[in-house]
């Protein structure tokens, strides 16, 4: 923006060379400063050649320029001494379409001061206007013109007057500052008001510059000046080694902007050797989408944008969150009657238009409060970076402990289960004890004797049986008779029948004995018996009945009984116990996952911030337990064995437990009673470890602050520089300013804002003139709405049409706009 050509004096190189450097060079914006002249041939030519190349050349010059005497008696200016107070170097920038016209007006101005001067060489005005352009500028050399003059004659062409400051021929040369001693507060002011405080303007001077005139200026008067760094080149290969980022389009417009904001838009390559918009090939580029008028016809939109920061403005219903949802991809489904979702297509830098839609982060209308609502602080960038591990090595540690406590629950259920089937019947009584233990002596019992009564009967049946029997051989021996046929036979056979005979006899008379016993049997009387048999069945009864009380069988059951009893006990005591001492370690589980978490200390710029995770919940596991317990038990786990021990009364058993918790089907079933109580713990246990972020910021609780205090702490936390160097391509941000006052918006959101958007593409959506205007969005989207039929405009903001939307939407037109700064009325001078 300050290059000598070949046309000057001051430089020795020819215009074929120069003209190749700086078609060549990586310089997208030249201004031609000469001295005190302006080749209007040269510009011309160069000026298309550097069009080719999709370049823009300003047109400019360096001129001489000092203040008239009466000016200096007016304000009481004390010029500096020697040759320095002769005049001071100022660059004059203006269209280079109106070269010509600026060209005359130097040289006319250049030849009356060079023919008012000394003239020793005897110098015509013709003989000067039929110099060139270099042999006319050396013959300024020395001369200057008035400032009044130039700034009456340039008037009606739009230029930019900046003056040299911090090196050879400077303003503060011309009219210095004085000493802290002694100041010069005449000159200080007529500077002040001349050219930095009702102008838009700029001095030359880079880091030097900045430190000793922009930013005092800033601090004292509250106003803007934009410090450049010029190359000044003196040889061809200095050209560009020196230069300064300009944020504009090339245009005198568009560089008002620039210089009426230089925090924004102005860079020098002395702090930023590369260019400071870093995200240039990674940024949305354009969006295009159908828009669905009343009548069902539609339109496509197709919005470009910057890589830096997009303002989205409009009035209420106009469809700026719309746009914000679209870019967002989130919520676009609400809209379906004005966009065609289908159609939504996303170009990014060097690539094809696609309906996949770039990673972007999202901060909505009222998200911050949700997030605070919700503690869902890990939706800020800044804070998820040390939320995420911390709460992930937290809940690692803490799901340790859980899954011990899970198989501590599991083993105490299991326990009782055991325990309950085991002693399936219910407790094991002892009331055995009660009684004296057996001696464990036996009589031996004897053999209870046959009964006689019943040997008489069964002799009369035996006898009945042989009458039976001898009736019988008694008819059979008197048919057995023996007669000889020969008489040789006859002795033989009357022994024979005679013996027969003694037989017949002999059955008779033993007939008569069996008839005579078996009478006499039946006069037997029964009753002769049974005394002694009871007394025996008696004696026996007694002895079997002493020994099942106190003999070695009464003893060994006794023993046995006993045995059961020691057993259950013991099993009921080693339960009790385990119990007890798991408990104890289910304790210990449980508060080792909910042990404190050690907070992480952070630095966002100024502000100290502190995370610290804790445990939403606050019972103890005690509490967990006995909640599912009666309320008049001791609500542990000596309770749940009380309940065994009422296993067969059902109403005793269920009485044990919170009967509004735990709801069994049966009352009788204590199985599904444990199995229903521990399910519950598990539960109660695992909705227990919900972690709760407690962010604190200087000391003091998000928590605990106003509305307005919140919103502004979580919005720097937010805008935080991290998020620079996410995944993201662009932000997008729905009214930031909702709850924060001016002070904030201007102190903090409209820095973060021009910081934050060299790195990263913005996209605003506001409602405040300063978050738009003094934020200074590179373009700007107004969104209107005609009787619900959308649309949507672009452009920056020196355009004219957007310029005027830009200032009925935020500033209630151009004429309130001017009220107000008429009522303000801001002079050099006020107190501040």
């Amino acid at each position: 923006m300050h290059v000598h050509s070949s046309s000057c004096y001051s430089r020795s190189y020819g215009e074929a060379p120069f003209l190749s450097k700086v078609l060549n060079s990586d310089l997208d914006v030249l201004a031609v400063t000469d001295h005190n002249s302006i080749d209007v041939e040269l510009l011309e030519k160069l000026h298309s050649d550097l069009a080719t190349k999709g370049k823009t050349l300003i047109g400019g010059v360096e001129i001489n320029v000092k203040l008239k005497q009466s000016t200096i008696n007016m304000y009481h200016l004390t010029p500096g001494s020697g040759k320095k107070g002769d005049y001071f170097h100022a660059i004059v920038w203006f269209d280079v379409n109106q070269a010509a016209e600026m060209a005359n007006i130097i040289k006319s101005l250049f030849v009356d001061a060079i023919l008012d001067g000394p003239n020793p060489d005897g110098l015509t005005a013709d003989s000067l206007d039929s110099l060139s352009c270099k042999n006319f500028s050396e013959q300024t050399k020395g001369i200057a013109i008035y400032l009044e003059d130039f700034q009456e004659k340039a008037s009606t062409l739009q230029h930019f007057f900046i003056p040299h400051e911090n090196k050879d021929r400077s303003l503060s040369q011309y009219l210095p500052n004085g000493s802290r001693d002694n100041p010069q507060q005449a000159n200080m002011d007529y500077k002040d008001r001349l050219f930095y405080y009702s102008h838009a303007m700029a001095v030359e001077g880079g880091e030097k510059s900045r430190k000793h005139i922009s930013k005092s200026l800033a601090h004292e008067l509250n106003t803007t000046v934009a410090a450049l760094l010029f190359s000044d080149a003196t040889t061809l290969d200095e050209i560009g080694s020196k230069f300064t980022w300009i944020d504009f389009d090339g245009d005198l417009e568009s560089l008002l902007l620039a210089i009426s904001d230089p925090e924004s838009r102005i860079r020098t390559s002395d702090q930023y050797p590369t260019l400071p918009q870093t995200n240039t090939a990674r940024f949305l580029k354009s969006v295009s989408f159908d828009v669905i008028r009343n009548d069902g016809s539609r339109y496509t939109s197709t919005l470009p944008f910057v890589p830096g920061y997009n303002g989205i403005v409009g009035s209420r219903g106009s469809g700026k969150t719309l746009l914000a949802s679209l870019l967002a991809g989130k919520g676009l489904d609400t809209y379906a009657k004005i966009v065609d979702t289908d159609s939504v297509k996303f170009t990014t830098y060097g690539g094809p238009a696609s309906t996949d839609h770039p990673q972007c982060l999202y901060l909505g209308q009222g998200e911050l409060e949700c997030i605070f609502r919700d503690g869902k602080y890990e939706e800020i960038p800044f804070l998820n970076e040390s939320i995420s591990p911390l709460k992930e090595s937290a809940e690692n540690e803490s799901n340790k402990a859980k899954d011990r406590l899970n198989d501590i629950i599991e083993l105490e259920k299991k326990l009782l289960l055991a325990f309950s089937a085991k002693y399936s019947s219910g407790s094991v009584h002892m009331d055995h004890l009660d009684s004296d233990a057996p001696s464990g002596v036996s009589i031996a019992t004897p053999t209870s004797p046959a009964k006689d009564m019943a040997k008489i009967n069964l002799a009369k049946t035996e006898l009945n049986k042989m009458l039976e029997s001898l009736e019988a051989a008694s008819r059979a021996s008197s048919s057995v008779a023996f007669k000889s046929s020969y008489p040789e036979d006859e002795e033989l056979f009357i022994s024979l029948e005679a013996e027969a005979r003694s037989i017949e006899k002999n059955l008779s008379d033993l007939k008569k004995k069996t008839a005579r016993l078996s009478d006499l049997l039946e006069d037997v009387d029964s009753g002769w018996f049974e005394n002694r048999e009871q007394l025996i069945s008696e004696f026996i009864s007694t002895v079997c009945k002493y020994n099942s009380e106190s003999g070695s069988t009464a003893l060994t059951q006794y023993c046995e009984k006993t045995r059961e009893v020691t057993a259950f006990f013991n099993d009921l005591i080693e339960l009790r116990f385990s119990l007890k001492w798991l408990s104890s370690e289910a304790r210990s589980a449980y508060r080792k996952m909910h042990s404190p978490i050690d907070p992480v200390e952070l630095q966002n710029d100024k502000d100290s911030i502190t995370i610290s995770l804790a445990y939403s919940e606050e019972a103890t596991f005690d509490n967990k337990f006995g909640e599912l317990l009666s309320s008049r038990s001791s609500r542990d786990s000596q309770t749940l064995v009380e309940a065994f021990l009422h296993k067969y009364n059902s109403n005793e058993m269920h009485a044990k437990f919170n009967g509004t918790k735990v709801k069994v089907k049966s009352k009788q079933d204590l199985k599904e009673h444990y199995e229903k109580f521990f399910d519950l713990l598990k539960k109660a246990v695992a909705e227990s470890d919900k972690l709760r972020t407690d962010i604190t910021v200087n000391g003091k609780q998000v928590d605990d602050m106003s509305p307005g205090t919140k919103a502004q702490a979580l919005l720097k936390l937010f805008l935080n520089d991290g998020i620079i160097g996410g995944k993201s391509m662009y932000i997008v941000l729905d009214q930031p300013e909702d709850n924060l006052d001016v002070a904030t918006i201007k102190d903090f959101l409209i820095d973060r804002l021009k910081r934050l958007k060299f790195d990263i593409q913005l996209f605003v959506v506001s409602h405040s003139a300063p978050v738009i205007v003094n934020g200074d969005a590179r373009n700007i989207i107004v969104c209107e709405n005609d009787d619900d039929n959308f649309s949507y405009a672009h452009g920056a903001m020196n355009d004219g049409t957007i310029k005027q939307r830009i200032a009925d939407v935020l500033d209630g037109g151009e004429r309130y706009l001017k009220m107000r700064l008429n009522k303000y009325n801001f002079q050099v001078g006020d107190e501040r």
